[in-house]
């Protein structure tokens, strides 16, 4: 994952790219359009809630 933003999972260690992850809504008041919650793509832990809307 040479240059790419990688994540581990806190609950089994999987590591993964931003484009493997599984993507959900964000929880609370979070723009969806604005932000994204990532999922760990293998045992589906929220890892990381990202900002991917205009900046």
């Amino acid at each position: 994952m040479s240059g790419v933003d990688a994540y581990t999972c806190d609950s089994c260690g999987a590591v993964f790219a931003a484009d493997e992850a599984t993507r959900t809504a964000t929880v609370g008041d979070l723009d969806s359009d604005t932000w994204q919650t990532l999922c760990c793509p293998a045992c589906g832990a929220r890892v990381k809630t990202v900002f991917v809307g205009d900046d």
